[in-house]
Protein backbone atom coordinates (compact mmCIF):
# COMPACT_ATOMS: atom_id res chain seq x y z
CA UNK A 1 0.00 0.00 0.00
CA UNK A 2 1.14 3.53 -0.72
CA UNK A 3 -0.40 5.01 2.40
CA UNK A 4 2.31 7.04 4.05
CA UNK A 5 4.00 5.00 6.77
CA UNK A 6 3.50 6.92 9.98
CA UNK A 7 5.81 6.31 12.88
CA UNK A 8 4.39 3.92 15.43
CA UNK A 9 1.39 5.64 16.92
CA UNK A 10 1.97 7.09 20.34
CA UNK A 11 -0.39 6.10 23.09
CA UNK A 12 -3.66 7.96 22.87
CA UNK A 13 -3.48 11.31 24.59
CA UNK A 14 -5.69 11.63 27.61
CA UNK A 15 -8.73 13.85 27.15
CA UNK A 16 -7.20 16.94 28.77
CA UNK A 17 -3.98 16.65 26.78
CA UNK A 18 -5.88 16.18 23.54
CA UNK A 19 -7.92 19.29 24.27
CA UNK A 20 -4.75 21.30 24.88
CA UNK A 21 -3.19 20.12 21.62
CA UNK A 22 -6.26 21.02 19.60
CA UNK A 23 -7.35 24.22 21.25
CA UNK A 24 -3.96 25.91 21.27
CA UNK A 25 -2.87 25.05 17.74
CA UNK A 26 -3.05 27.29 14.67
CA UNK A 27 -6.56 27.33 13.26
CA UNK A 28 -7.88 26.05 16.58
CA UNK A 29 -11.47 27.14 15.94
CA UNK A 30 -11.77 24.51 13.20
CA UNK A 31 -11.36 21.53 15.55
CA UNK A 32 -12.84 21.78 19.04
CA UNK A 33 -12.76 19.31 21.92
CA UNK A 34 -15.64 17.70 23.74
CA UNK A 35 -14.52 19.68 26.81
CA UNK A 36 -14.90 22.92 24.88
CA UNK A 37 -18.36 22.00 23.59
CA UNK A 38 -19.56 20.89 27.03
CA UNK A 39 -18.52 24.27 28.43
CA UNK A 40 -20.27 26.19 25.63
CA UNK A 41 -23.35 24.04 24.97
CA UNK A 42 -25.68 26.55 26.61
CA UNK A 43 -24.29 29.46 24.59
CA UNK A 44 -27.13 30.56 22.29
CA UNK A 45 -24.65 31.41 19.54
CA UNK A 46 -23.44 27.78 19.39
CA UNK A 47 -25.40 25.64 16.91
CA UNK A 48 -24.60 21.92 16.96
CA UNK A 49 -25.35 19.95 13.79
CA UNK A 50 -25.37 16.15 13.45
CA UNK A 51 -24.68 15.34 9.78
CA UNK A 52 -25.61 11.97 8.31
CA UNK A 53 -27.40 10.31 5.41
CA UNK A 54 -30.40 9.18 7.47
CA UNK A 55 -31.63 10.07 10.96
CA UNK A 56 -31.75 6.65 12.66
CA UNK A 57 -28.63 7.17 14.82
CA UNK A 58 -29.73 10.71 15.66
CA UNK A 59 -33.09 9.46 16.90
CA UNK A 60 -31.39 6.85 19.08
CA UNK A 61 -29.52 9.59 20.89
CA UNK A 62 -27.62 12.79 20.19
CA UNK A 63 -25.86 15.66 21.93
CA UNK A 64 -28.42 17.93 23.62
CA UNK A 65 -29.55 20.69 21.29
CA UNK A 66 -28.08 19.07 18.18
CA UNK A 67 -30.12 19.36 14.98
CA UNK A 68 -30.08 16.65 12.31
CA UNK A 69 -28.71 17.58 8.88
CA UNK A 70 -29.55 15.34 5.93
CA UNK A 71 -26.31 15.07 3.98
CA UNK A 72 -28.20 15.19 0.69
CA UNK A 73 -29.12 18.83 1.39
CA UNK A 74 -25.47 19.96 1.26
CA UNK A 75 -24.64 18.35 -2.10
CA UNK A 76 -26.10 18.54 -5.60
CA UNK A 77 -25.72 16.98 -9.04
CA UNK A 78 -24.85 19.46 -11.77
CA UNK A 79 -23.67 19.12 -15.39
CA UNK A 80 -23.44 15.36 -14.96
CA UNK A 81 -21.17 15.70 -11.92
CA UNK A 82 -22.23 14.35 -8.54
CA UNK A 83 -21.42 15.77 -5.10
CA UNK A 84 -21.22 19.39 -6.22
CA UNK A 85 -22.03 22.38 -4.03
CA UNK A 86 -25.71 23.39 -4.19
CA UNK A 87 -26.76 26.93 -5.07
CA UNK A 88 -26.15 29.42 -2.23
CA UNK A 89 -29.90 30.09 -2.01
CA UNK A 90 -30.60 26.39 -1.38
CA UNK A 91 -27.87 26.15 1.25
CA UNK A 92 -29.11 29.32 2.90
CA UNK A 93 -32.63 27.92 3.19
CA UNK A 94 -31.39 24.69 4.76
CA UNK A 95 -29.06 26.28 7.30
CA UNK A 96 -31.57 28.95 8.28
CA UNK A 97 -34.10 26.18 8.92
CA UNK A 98 -31.58 24.66 11.30
CA UNK A 99 -31.22 27.91 13.22
CA UNK A 100 -27.92 29.06 11.73
CA UNK A 101 -27.30 32.80 11.49
CA UNK A 102 -24.25 34.77 10.40
CA UNK A 103 -23.16 35.18 14.02
CA UNK A 104 -23.53 31.47 14.85
CA UNK A 105 -20.63 29.26 15.85
CA UNK A 106 -21.55 26.02 14.11
CA UNK A 107 -20.12 22.79 15.54
CA UNK A 108 -20.42 19.71 13.33
CA UNK A 109 -20.27 16.00 14.11
CA UNK A 110 -21.57 12.83 12.46
CA UNK A 111 -20.42 10.73 9.53
CA UNK A 112 -16.85 12.04 8.95
CA UNK A 113 -16.88 12.80 5.23
CA UNK A 114 -20.41 14.14 5.37
CA UNK A 115 -19.24 16.44 8.16
CA UNK A 116 -16.39 17.74 6.00
CA UNK A 117 -18.75 18.41 3.08
CA UNK A 118 -21.03 20.37 5.43
CA UNK A 119 -17.95 22.28 6.62
CA UNK A 120 -17.11 23.10 3.00
CA UNK A 121 -20.68 24.25 2.30
CA UNK A 122 -20.68 26.62 5.27
CA UNK A 123 -17.28 28.04 4.37
CA UNK A 124 -18.45 28.51 0.79
CA UNK A 125 -21.46 30.47 2.09
CA UNK A 126 -19.09 32.77 3.96
CA UNK A 127 -19.57 31.48 7.50
CA UNK A 128 -16.50 32.48 9.51
CA UNK A 129 -16.94 30.29 12.58
CA UNK A 130 -17.36 26.60 11.76
CA UNK A 131 -15.86 23.80 13.81
CA UNK A 132 -15.72 20.02 13.89
CA UNK A 133 -16.10 18.14 17.17
CA UNK A 134 -12.94 16.10 17.75
CA UNK A 135 -13.94 12.51 18.47
CA UNK A 136 -17.56 13.19 17.61
CA UNK A 137 -20.44 11.70 19.54
CA UNK A 138 -18.45 8.51 20.25
CA UNK A 139 -15.96 10.42 22.41
CA UNK A 140 -18.81 12.42 23.95
CA UNK A 141 -20.55 9.18 24.97
CA UNK A 142 -17.31 7.55 26.19
CA UNK A 143 -16.82 10.45 28.59
CA UNK A 144 -20.26 9.88 30.09
CA UNK A 145 -21.68 13.14 28.82
CA UNK A 146 -25.40 13.68 28.37
CA UNK A 147 -27.18 12.10 25.41
CA UNK A 148 -30.82 12.78 24.59
CA UNK A 149 -33.50 11.63 22.20
CA UNK A 150 -35.35 14.92 22.50
CA UNK A 151 -35.38 17.05 19.38
CA UNK A 152 -34.74 20.71 20.15
CA UNK A 153 -37.15 23.52 19.44
CA UNK A 154 -35.39 25.45 16.68
CA UNK A 155 -35.91 29.10 15.96
CA UNK A 156 -35.01 29.70 12.29
CA UNK A 157 -31.86 31.71 11.79
CA UNK A 158 -31.15 34.65 9.55
CA UNK A 159 -28.21 33.92 7.32
CA UNK A 160 -27.05 36.31 4.61
CA UNK A 161 -24.65 34.37 2.35
CA UNK A 162 -21.38 35.90 1.24
CA UNK A 163 -20.29 33.23 -1.23
CA UNK A 164 -16.58 32.47 -1.53
CA UNK A 165 -16.08 30.94 -4.99
CA UNK A 166 -12.33 31.35 -4.51
CA UNK A 167 -12.20 28.23 -2.30
CA UNK A 168 -13.37 26.08 -5.23
CA UNK A 169 -10.90 25.22 -8.00
CA UNK A 170 -11.94 24.45 -11.57
CA UNK A 171 -10.23 22.10 -14.03
CA UNK A 172 -8.92 25.10 -15.97
CA UNK A 173 -7.52 26.66 -12.79
CA UNK A 174 -5.74 23.43 -11.86
CA UNK A 175 -4.42 22.74 -15.35
CA UNK A 176 -2.97 26.25 -15.68
CA UNK A 177 -0.91 25.76 -12.50
CA UNK A 178 0.47 22.25 -12.93
CA UNK A 179 4.19 22.27 -12.21
CA UNK A 180 4.20 25.88 -11.07
CA UNK A 181 5.43 26.96 -7.62
CA UNK A 182 3.02 28.01 -4.93
CA UNK A 183 0.39 25.33 -5.56
CA UNK A 184 0.40 21.82 -4.11
CA UNK A 185 -2.08 19.19 -5.29
CA UNK A 186 -3.26 16.49 -2.88
CA UNK A 187 -4.97 13.41 -4.30
CA UNK A 188 -7.29 11.88 -1.68
CA UNK A 189 -7.93 8.59 -3.45
CA UNK A 190 -6.98 4.95 -2.93
CA UNK A 191 -3.69 3.43 -4.06
CA UNK A 192 -5.26 1.83 -7.12
CA UNK A 193 -6.95 5.03 -8.21
CA UNK A 194 -3.78 7.05 -7.69
CA UNK A 195 -1.43 4.75 -9.60
CA UNK A 196 -3.99 4.01 -12.32
CA UNK A 197 -4.70 0.34 -11.61
CA UNK A 198 -8.05 0.72 -9.84
CA UNK A 199 -11.46 2.25 -10.27
CA UNK A 200 -14.28 3.99 -8.39
CA UNK A 201 -17.89 3.02 -8.95
CA UNK A 202 -16.93 1.38 -12.23
CA UNK A 203 -14.92 4.33 -13.55
CA UNK A 204 -11.35 3.18 -14.17
CA UNK A 205 -8.57 5.54 -13.18
CA UNK A 206 -5.66 6.15 -15.53
CA UNK A 207 -3.58 7.78 -12.79
CA UNK A 208 -3.37 11.16 -11.12
CA UNK A 209 -2.96 14.81 -12.02
CA UNK A 210 0.70 15.58 -12.67
CA UNK A 211 2.49 16.65 -9.50
CA UNK A 212 -0.26 15.51 -7.12
CA UNK A 213 0.79 13.78 -3.90
CA UNK A 214 -1.44 11.09 -2.44
CA UNK A 215 -2.91 11.47 1.06
CA UNK A 216 -5.81 9.21 1.96
CA UNK A 217 -8.26 10.79 4.37
CA UNK A 218 -8.07 7.94 6.90
CA UNK A 219 -4.45 8.86 7.59
CA UNK A 220 -5.64 12.04 9.29
CA UNK A 221 -7.32 10.17 12.15
CA UNK A 222 -6.60 7.98 15.14
CA UNK A 223 -10.12 6.61 14.77
CA UNK A 224 -11.56 7.61 11.35
CA UNK A 225 -15.13 6.49 11.97
CA UNK A 226 -15.26 8.45 15.21
CA UNK A 227 -13.73 11.70 13.92
CA UNK A 228 -10.79 11.41 16.34
CA UNK A 229 -8.04 13.41 14.65
CA UNK A 230 -4.32 12.85 15.02
CA UNK A 231 -2.62 15.59 16.98
CA UNK A 232 -1.61 18.84 15.34
CA UNK A 233 2.08 18.00 14.93
CA UNK A 234 1.34 14.66 13.27
CA UNK A 235 -1.07 16.31 10.84
CA UNK A 236 1.45 19.07 10.12
CA UNK A 237 4.11 16.48 9.24
CA UNK A 238 1.74 14.71 6.83
CA UNK A 239 1.13 17.95 4.93
CA UNK A 240 4.73 19.20 5.14
CA UNK A 241 5.86 16.25 3.01
CA UNK A 242 3.37 17.31 0.35
CA UNK A 243 3.23 21.11 0.46
CA UNK A 244 5.36 24.12 1.30
CA UNK A 245 4.18 26.29 4.19
CA UNK A 246 2.97 29.14 1.96
CA UNK A 247 1.51 26.99 -0.81
CA UNK A 248 -2.13 26.96 -1.79
CA UNK A 249 -3.20 23.37 -1.17
CA UNK A 250 -5.69 22.04 -3.71
CA UNK A 251 -7.38 18.76 -2.84
CA UNK A 252 -9.30 16.39 -5.08
CA UNK A 253 -10.56 12.79 -5.14
CA UNK A 254 -13.18 11.15 -7.37
CA UNK A 255 -16.11 13.54 -6.80
CA UNK A 256 -14.90 15.89 -4.05
CA UNK A 257 -16.23 13.80 -1.15
CA UNK A 258 -13.06 12.38 0.41
CA UNK A 259 -11.09 15.48 -0.59
CA UNK A 260 -13.35 17.65 1.55
CA UNK A 261 -11.60 16.16 4.59
CA UNK A 262 -8.09 16.88 3.35
CA UNK A 263 -9.35 20.38 2.55
CA UNK A 264 -10.66 20.78 6.10
CA UNK A 265 -7.37 19.70 7.68
CA UNK A 266 -5.37 21.93 5.34
CA UNK A 267 -7.49 24.82 6.63
CA UNK A 268 -6.94 23.69 10.23
CA UNK A 269 -3.18 23.74 9.65
CA UNK A 270 -3.32 27.28 8.31
CA UNK A 271 -2.82 26.64 4.60
CA UNK A 272 -4.67 28.55 1.96
CA UNK A 273 -6.82 25.80 0.50
CA UNK A 274 -9.11 25.04 -2.40
CA UNK A 275 -11.17 22.00 -3.29
CA UNK A 276 -11.45 20.87 -6.90
CA UNK A 277 -15.12 19.98 -6.57
CA UNK A 278 -15.43 18.24 -9.92
CA UNK A 279 -12.33 16.20 -9.05
CA UNK A 280 -11.32 13.16 -11.10
CA UNK A 281 -14.86 12.70 -12.42
CA UNK A 282 -14.66 16.08 -14.11
CA UNK A 283 -11.00 15.73 -15.12
CA UNK A 284 -11.72 12.39 -16.81
CA UNK A 285 -14.83 13.69 -18.61
CA UNK A 286 -12.67 16.46 -20.06
CA UNK A 287 -10.09 13.86 -21.17
CA UNK A 288 -7.31 15.81 -19.48
CA UNK A 289 -3.88 14.19 -19.04
CA UNK A 290 -2.98 12.01 -16.07
CA UNK A 291 0.21 10.37 -14.83
CA UNK A 292 0.25 6.63 -13.95
CA UNK A 293 2.42 5.12 -11.24
CA UNK A 294 3.47 5.94 -7.69
CA UNK A 295 5.54 9.06 -8.37
CA UNK A 296 3.84 12.50 -8.36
Amino acid sequence: MRMLAIAAAAALLDHAALARVVEHSPGDSIIVSTEWLAAHLSDPSVVVLDVDHEPAAYREGHIPGARFVDYMTVIATRDGLSTELPAPSDLRQEFERLGVSNASHVVLYGAPLMVSRAFLALEYLGSTNVSVLNGGVAKWRAEGRQITRDEPHVVPGKFEPHPRPEIIASADWVRARIGKPGVSLIDTRTDGEYVGSGDRHGMPSSGHVQGAHQLQWEELFREPNDLLFRDHDELARLYATRAQAKDTVVTYCFVGYRASMTYLVARYLGYQAKLYDGSYQDWSKRQLPTVPGAAP
